[in-house]
């Protein structure tokens, strides 16, 4: 999680949003972050749009980032996304965490989301072709032999786990290779959500090497 966060801050990957999110105006609402992992693509956005009035990072395994900041807190408390309750005049994001889901889930969150009246941005910057799958393969074994040492705080763990017994390595290259399996592309999430009609904006922002779909849910 600290990697995939490092990589995103370190590569601008969510700049594309933060331009997409600013050209409509939005409710000054608070931010409740699902499936926040170390939180730090919710962390940035939340700071570049300065359009929220605080931010709460959850997730179902609560890590322990630590956050500088008033505005912001990690709820220590386990959040099920399918079995939490929706508040209206929130909004929430999910930043690279809704291809895990099943379809019937995916359809589940957005359903009750828009039926407690409040607002969401899903975002996935991994698309099911070959192009993305050798991107995470490059990225999660030479990137991250490569990369590794620049992240901050450096952690004598963390360098062990990955140039002595290799268990980052295997591990985050493991999710890499999954996540661009279950993942899809712009014209299967607007097959799937067909449906909903102009309360769902469905949009693919490009943004070099590194495209980000964004899923964004607004009350009617």
């Amino acid at each position: 999680m600290e990697y995939i966060g490092f990589l995103a801050d370190r590569f601008k990957v969510y700049d594309v949003l933060i331009k997409y999110f600013k050209e409509s105006p939005q409710p000054i609402l608070p931010i409740v972050d699902l499936c926040s992992g170390n939180g730090q693509p919710a962390i940035n956005f939340y700071k570049q749009t300065n359009s929220f009035s605080r931010l709460l990072l959850t997730d179902k395994f609560p890590g322990n980032s630590p956050v500088n900041d008033t505005g912001i807190s990690y709820q220590t408390k386990s959040n099920d996304v399918l079995k939490m309750e929706f508040e209206p005049g929130t909004y929430y994001t999910m930043f690279n965490a809704f291809h895990h889901f099943k379809d019937e889930d995916k359809i589940k969150i957005v359903q009750r989301i828009q039926a407690s009246g409040s607002y969401a941005l899903i975002v996935e910057i991994i698309e099911p072709d070959i192009f993305c799958l050798l991107k995470v393969l490059f990225i999660t074994s030479i990137g991250n032999l490569l990369l590794t040492p620049f992240m901050r705080p450096l952690s004598l763990k963390r360098l062990f786990f990955t140039y002595i017994i290799p268990i980052n390595m295997i591990t985050i290259a493991f999710d890499g290779f999954v996540s661009v399996l279950k993942s899809l592309s712009v014209k299967q999430y607007q097959k799937l959500f067909s449906n909903y009609g102009n309360t769902i904006e469905i949009v693919r922002l490009n943004n070099g090497l590194n495209p980000v779909i964004v899923i964004k849910i607004g009350s009617k």
